[in-house]
C-alpha cells in the first residue's frame, strides 16, 4: 500500500524525519518497502502481513505511529448528514453469514463536477487512477478510513436491493468488461431483475455510474473476511476492495464510512441526501472476545522484566479496554480489544503487540544458560538420509505412503500373515496396518499405469507392523523398492528392454558399495516354501554374515493379473537397521605393480549359484585377486543336459611385487582343482 507523508502527517505527526518514521513502523511489523519522492511529498510503500487489515488506510497507519510514540491521531469529523428526501430503497439481507450488516443511501440530482486536485492527487500517489468523481470520492474514503464502498445507477436498480448468493449459471458483466459465470457460493449484491455486483469484489458495468448518471444509490456493507476469502483469485479478480474485506474491515465502520462519502459527495457534485437504510442480523455480527493475560507470562515469553504499568500503558495505546482478573491468586489483565484488531484472539497476541510496542530492536539479546555435551556419533553410523540418497543416487524417487493399507491387498501378498486390522479405519482399503512396503509401492504402480506411466523405479522407507505370538506389535523400519517398465528410456544407441531380475539385484549391490560396506552381500535361492509372492526361480534370500536380512524377486504372474498390473514387477526389502552400520573406511595404498587377468571356464549343475563360484575364487587368495567377474553363462550344444557353462574373468595383482607366470599358473590351477571338489566343476575345453 502506498501512501502521501503529507496526508499522514495530517492525523498524526511526530517529532521524526521521515527515515526515522519509516524505519520505526519496519521495526513494529509494518515493514516499509521505499519511500519515493514526487511532487514536493514522500510517497511511503508499505507491505503489510495478511493479519493487519485494520492498517490498509490512513487511519490505520496514524493509529499505529500514534500508539508507538505516545500520540493521539488528529481524527476528521464526520458529523451525520441531515436526509433532504425521505426516499428510500427497499433491502432484503438473504445471506447474514457473509453479510451482517448492509447500509445505503439515495442521493438524486447530483451532478458531473470535475474532481478536486487535491483528490486526484492523493489517489494517484496511491496508484488509483481517477475514473468518476463519485466513484473517486469512494476510493478516497476507503483510502483514508479503510472501507470500501460501491455506487450504482439509481435509475437503472429494480427494487428490491438483494444481499444473496449467486445462483448456478446467473452471470455478469463487469465493470472491466470480463463477464462471468458465476458460482453457487459466490455473495451478490442483486435486484430484481438481475445481479448488479460480486460482493466485496466488483461491480457490474450495466448498473455502474457514468457520465450521465444523475441520482445514485451508494452502498456500505459488512462482508465476511473468511467466506470472501479466495473468492477474487476464483474469478482471476484481485482489486483494492478485495484485498481489504479479505483480511477484515472494523464492523463498525459502515455507517461513518458513507456519511464521510456522502458529505464529500455533495460537496464535489451535490445532490439531496436520503436517510441512511440498513439491514443487520446482530447474531451474525463479529465477537470481540475477552483475553486473559498474564503479567509473568508477558515478562517469561520476552525475556525482558517489564513493569505491570508499562504492560498496562502499552494495551492502552491501542485502545483495548482492560479490567483486573485474578487467575489462581494471581493478578492478570482481562483485556478486550477494539473490534477492528480482530487479529488479536490470545494471549500470545498480546504479548507481541507489546513487544511490536517496545519495538524489537530495544528487546535485549540474552544467550540460553544450559550445559552443552556433544553427542557422540561413530564413523560406523549411516543415517536414514544417506540411505535414501544412495537409491536416489540410483536413479530411485522416494515414496511415502499410508501406514494404513487393504486387509484384502495384504491377504494376497502375505496369505501365512494376518495383519493389525483397524476398529475404526480411515477408508475400506485402509483396514490393515500394513506388514510390509509392497502394498503401497504396488498401489502407486497402479496409479502411474493407469495413467500411462509404465516405467516406473521407487523405493520407500518407513515402519512396518507385525504381530507377535504374545499379542505385542513389532515395529521394523524397513526399506523396500519397486522396478518395472522398461530399462531406460527410448533412446536411438539402446536397444530396448524390458527391466529384469538381475537389475534390481544389481542396485543393491550397488547401494551397498555406495554405504561403504566392505564385505559382500549375498543371494541365496528361495525354495518353493519361501518364495510367495515371487515368482518361483525368480527369487532370492539377502544373506548378511549367514542372516537373512531381506528378500527380492518378480512378483508372482497370477497376483499382476489379480491386481490389474502390466508387465513383470520386481520388489525388494531389507530391515533398514541392516545398513545403519558399515566398515569404517581404511587406508590402501594402490598396487604399483601390473595385472594380470585370467579366464576360467568351468561346467556345473544348474543349481550351482555364481555367487558361490565367485566368493570361492575371491577366497583362495584374497591377497592376490583383486576382482572377479562373469562375463558369460552358456547352456546348450557341447554341455550336458543338467549342466551349465560359466566363464570368469579373475584379476591378479600383487601389493609389493610383481607375480610370475608359474606363480600365476600354480593359483590357477589351485583354484580349478578347488572347484571342482566344492563343486563338482569340470574345466571346460
Amino acid at each position: 500500500m502506498k501512501i502521501s507523508e503529507k496526508w499522514l502527517r495530517e492525523w498524526v505527526n511526530p517529532a521524526l524525519s521521515i527515515k526515522a518514521l519509516c524505519d520505526q513502523l519496519t521495526m513494529a511489523g509494518l515493514e516499509v518497502d521505499s519511500i519515493e519522492t514526487k511532487d514536493n511529498d514522500n510517497i511511503i510503500e508499505i507491505d503489510l502481513t495478511p493479519n493487519r487489515g485494520d492498517c490498509l488506510s490512513i487511519m490505520g497507519i496514524a493509529r499505529e505511529i500514534a500508539a508507538l510514540n505516545n500520540l493521539k491521531t488528529t481524527a476528521i469529523q464526520i458529523e451525520s448528514i441531515e436526509p433532504q428526501i425521505q426516499e428510500s430503497l427497499q433491502l432484503e439481507l438473504k445471506a447474514a453469514d457473509k453479510c451482517p450488516c448492509y447500509l445505503g443511501r439515495v442521493i438524486r440530482n447530483t451532478h458531473l463536477n470535475p474532481t478536486p486536485e487535491w483528490m486526484l492527487q492523493r489517489l494517484e500517489q496511491s496508484d488509483i487512477r481517477a475514473v468518476h468523481p463519485v466513484v473517486d470520492v469512494l476510493n478516497y474514503v476507503m483510502l483514508e478510513l479503510g472501507q470500501p464502498m460501491h455506487a450504482f445507477d439509481l435509475d437503472k436498480l429494480k427494487a428490491p436491493v438483494v444481499i444473496r448468493t449467486a445462483i448456478a449459471g446467473e452471470t455478469i458483466k463487469l465493470l472491466n468488461e470480463q463477464e462471468v459465470i458465476l458460482k453457487e457460493d459466490t455473495l451478490v449484491i442483486a435486484d430484481s431483475q438481475q445481479v448488479l455486483a460480486i460482493a466485496g469484489i466488483m461491480g457490474g458495468i450495466e448498473s455502474g455510474v457514468g457520465e450521465n448518471t444523475k441520482h445514485i444509490f451508494l452502498e456500505s456493507a459488512l462482508f465476511s473476511a473468511k467466506l470472501l476469502a479466495g473468492k477474487a483469485r476464483l474469478y482471476g479478480l484481485h482489486t483494492d476492495s478485495s484485498f481489504r474485506f479479505e483480511r477484515g474491515v472494523d464492523p463498525q465502520l459502515q455507517r461513518r464510512a458513507l456519511e464521510r462519502a456522502t458529505s464529500l459527495i455533495l460537496e464535489i457534485c451535490g445532490g439531496e441526501p436520503g436517510p441512511v437504510i440498513q439491514v443487520m442480523d446482530a447474531k451474525a455480527m463479529p465477537i470481540q472476545a475477552e483475553i486473559v493475560l498474564r503479567f509473568d507470562r508477558v515478562r517469561q515469553i520476552l525475556g525482558l522484566e517489564i513493569e505491570d504499568f508499562a504492560i498496562r500503558n502499552h494495551l492502552l495505546a491501542i485502545d483495548c479496554e482492560l479490567s483486573e482478573y485474578v487467575e489462581n491468586d494471581m493478578l492478570a489483565l482481562l483485556v478486550k480489544p477494539k473490534p477492528y484488531r480482530s487479529d488479536l484472539a490470545n494471549e500470545i497476541d498480546l504479548i507481541e503487540e507489546i513487544a511490536r510496542l517496545i519495538g524489537y530492536n530495544n528487546i535485549p539479546n540474552h544467550m540460553p544458560v544450559m550445559s552443552t555435551q556433544f553427542i557422540p556419533d561413530s564413523e560406523t553410523n549411516v543415517s536414514v538420509a544417506r540411505i535414501k540418497r544412495a537409491f536416489v543416487d540410483m536413479g530411485y524417487q522416494e515414496l511415502i505412503t499410508y501406514s494404513f493399507v487393504d486387509g484384502a491387498l495384504q491377504q494376497q501378498l502375505f496369505p501365512e500373515l494376518a495383519g493389525l486390522s483397524l476398529m475404526n479405519p480411515i477408508s475400506a482399503d485402509m483396514d490393515q496396518m500394513r506388514l510390509s512396503l509392497w502394498p503401497g509401492l504396488l498401489n502407486a504402480l497402479q496409479y502411474n499405469q493407469n495413467r500411462q506411466q509404465q516405467r516406473f523405479k521407487c523405493f520407500e522407507v518407513g515402519l512396518c507392523f507385525l504381530p507377535q505370538a504374545d499379542g505385542t506389535l513389532k515395529q521394523i523400519n524397513k526399506v523396500g523398492g519397486l522396478l518395472a517398465g522398461d530399462f531406460a528410456h527410448p533412446s536411438w544407441d539402446v536397444a530396448k528392454r524390458s527391466v529384469d531380475f538381475f537389475d534390481m539385484k544389481q542396485h543393491i549391490e550397488a547401494v551397498w558399495q555406495l554405504l561403504g560396506f566392505k564385505q559382500n552381500l549375498t543371494f541365496q535361492r528361495s525354495d518353493e516354501s519361501r518364495c510367495y509372492p515371487f515368482h518361483p526361480g525368480q527369487s532370492a534370500l539377502l544373506m548378511w554374515q549367514a542372516k537373512e536380512v531381506g528378500s527380492l524377486g518378480r512378483l508372482h504372474p497370477s497376483l499382476c493379473k489379480a491386481l490389474e498390473i502390466d508387465g513383470a514387477v520386481y520388489l525388494f526389502e531389507m530391515d533398514i537397521a541392516l545398513l545403519a552400520h558399515c566398515q569404517v573406511p581404511v587406508f590402501q595404498r594402490p598396487s604399483r605393480y601390473p595385472e594380470i587377468h585370467r579366464d576360467i571356464a568351468v561346467i556345473v549343475d544348474q543349481h550351482v549359484l555364481s555367487d558361490s563360484l565367485i566368493n570361492f575364487v575371491r577366497e583362495s587368495a584374497v591377497e592376490i585377486v583383486r576382482d572377479v567377474r562373469i562375463f558369460d553363462v552358456y547352456t546348450g550344444k557341447g554341455i550336458d543336459s543338467g549342466r551349465k557353462s560359466i566363464a570368469m574373468g579373475l584379476i591378479l595383482q600383487h601389493p609389493s611385487r610383481t607375480l610370475v607366470d608359474k606363480e600365476v599358473e600354480d593359483l590357477i590351477h589351485s583354484i580349478v582343482l578347488g572347484l571342482k571338489t566344492e563343486f563338482g566343476a569340470e574345466l571346460r575345453e
